[in-house]
Formats: structure tokens, C-alpha cells, sequence
């Protein structure tokens, strides 16, 4: 039985050479002849427009164009609006692809329970540590990569998580669709896992392909901190009643997962408190 035919959408702002990398390993580790990708620059001024006027008559692929910056949000919503495909797999231009990255997401996305939408393991380029392996709260509430900076990734093939980027993200387009897309009021941070909030209040579960593992360019894209502080303000009105109580849930136990091999790196007051609040008696 083949695979079922997916939409790859990418939102591009400069960086040209990163989106041409990310590209020759798509095509050597997908069949994108049997699949949609769809392009949109996003006002870049790099040579963006020229390198993709050389691809407009490749037919699995549409190209799209903003005259203006919109950001992440908008770009990919608008983009995942051109999707001919069922599902949709939301890829940024600063990664590169390991052969056999896809199934594993589409098999997690087909069989999971309730499964709204499924990451992957994603290394740091530059070190080769992972850098995402699913997302977790904080007692603030706030996101946080799971996993970040350790050799390996968790063992086995699937883990769940209350939260997982959109830097490689699949999902249902109708699914997509059902909880507004990514929210606009977003630039360039927030916007994935707001999504994932959204379909987590919607009952659906966010999953971890573990056998997936790509290598990620960290923050490459021009302007890509700049709008950090709204960012982290409107996620925190709209999330952070729900958000810390999944953080007090799950902080303790990543706190000592973070340190189990470097124990004396522990803060003594934190330890204490992960402690007491896993033994149920603090909160």
C-alpha cells in the first residue's frame, strides 16, 4: 500500500542558500513527484524571486508570492490555502532531511490515537545535539524544548507531548483548517504552539515521530527574535491559565530527566520543589 500524497509548505525570507540545501535533500529523500510542494516567498530581497522563477514549470510545485513581509503565520496560511493534498507537512527552509524522514510522521499521523498533529526529532545542525524532541511547559507556563541539547533522543517510536514546532509539522488540512490555522496576531514565534493548544482543547493529541530525525538550522531567518516579548505576552493571555497547569504536570519530571546524568548541577531549592510537587505535596 503507498503512502498517502502529501502538501509540503515552506514560507521563505531570504536566506536563499539554506532553501536551496533544504531542498536537494527533500528531493533526495521524498519522491516530490507523487506529492505538492508549495513555495511562498515571503518579500525576500536575496535572489529568492529569481532562484524560484526557475522552478515555475516543475507542475508539483506552486509558487506563491507576498508583495510584503507577513511573517510565519500569515505566509504559511496563506500557502496552506494552495494544499491539493489531504495532509499537510509544514517544513522550514533551514532544514536538511535524513532518508526516510516522512513515514514515520504520516504512519504516527494514520494510527496515533486522536493524533492532531505530529513532529519529529529535530538535531542541531551546527552540533549535532538534539535540539527538539517534543515541547513541554514550564511553571510559568511558558514553552520549552524537551530533550534540548542531549546526545540521543528518547527511545522508542512514538512519544507523546503537549506541544511539538511547526519547523517540521504534520498535520490533516482539514484538521488545520477545523481550528483556524495559525493564528496571525503571531510574528514569528508562538504561532506553532498556540496551534497545538488549539488542538489539544479540540481533543486531539500531539505526537513525537522518534524514528523521524532531521538537522535543523537554529534561528537562521532574518528578524526571527525580534518580536519575542508580544509574542511570549499574547500566548500568555490566552494560554497561560491552561498552559501552567500542563507546566506543573510535567516540569518536575523534566527538571530531573534535564539533570539525571549531571546531578550536581542541580539547583538545591528547585530540586526540592520538583521533589515535593512529583510527591503530590506542593504546588
Amino acid at each position: 500500500m503507498s503512502s498517502p500524497q502529501v502538501t509540503f509548505v515552506s514560507s521563505l525570507h531570504d536566506c536563499l542558500s539554506y532553501t536551496q540545501a533544504m531542498l536537494r535533500s527533500l528531493e533526495a529523500s521524498v519522491d516530490l513527484a507523487r506529492h505538492q510542494l508549495v513555495l511562498i516567498d515571503d518579500a525576500s530581497s536575496d535572489g529568492t524571486s529569481d532562484f524560484l522563477d526557475s522552478l515555475e514549470n516543475r507542475p508539483e510545485i506552486t509558487i506563491l508570492r507576498n508583495s510584503e513581509n507577513l511573517g510565519f503565520a500569515a505566509s504559511n496560511n496563506k500557502a496552506a490555502a494552495a494544499a491539493r493534498h489531504p495532509i499537510l507537512v509544514f517544513i522550514n527552509n533551514d532544514l536538511e532531511f535524513s532518508e526516510g524522514w516522512l513515514a514515520p510522521m504520516l504512519e504516527a499521523l494514520s494510527h496515533a490515537p486522536q493524533a492532531g498533529a505530529v513532529g519529529n526529532v529535530q538535531r542541531n545542525f551546527a552540533t549535532g545535539l538534539v535540539d527538539h524532541a517534543g515541547i513541554f511547559f514550564d511553571l510559568d507556563g511558558l514553552p520549552t524544548h524537551a530533550h534540548k541539547n542531549r546526545r540521543q533522543p528518547p527511545r522508542g517510536k512514538l512519544l507523546e507531548r503537549n506541544a511539538v514546532t511547526a519547523a517540521c509539522l504534520a498535520i490533516r488540512a482539514e484538521t488545520f483548517r477545523s481550528v483556524g490555522g495559525f493564528d496571525e496576531s503571531y510574528r514569528n514565534g508562538c504561532e506553532d504552539v498556540d496551534l497545538c493548544m488549539k488542538l489539544k482543547k479540540a481533543g486531539y493529541r500531539l505526537y513525537v515521530a522518534l524514528d523521524s530525525v532531521i538537522r535543523h538550522h537554529i534561528s537562521i531567518s532574518p528578524g526571527r527574535n525580534r518580536h519575542n516579548d508580544r509574542n511570549t505576552e499574547t500566548f500568555r493571555r490566552r494560554w497561560s491559565s491552561y498552559s501552567r497547569q500542563l507546566g506543573e504536570k510535567e516540569w518536575p519530571r523534566e527538571y530531573f530527566r534535564r539533570y539525571a546524568r549531571y546531578w550536581w548541577r542541580m539547583n538545591p531549592k528547585l530540586a526540592a520543589k520538583a521533589l515535593l510537587m512529583r510527591a503530590g505535596l506542593r504546588h
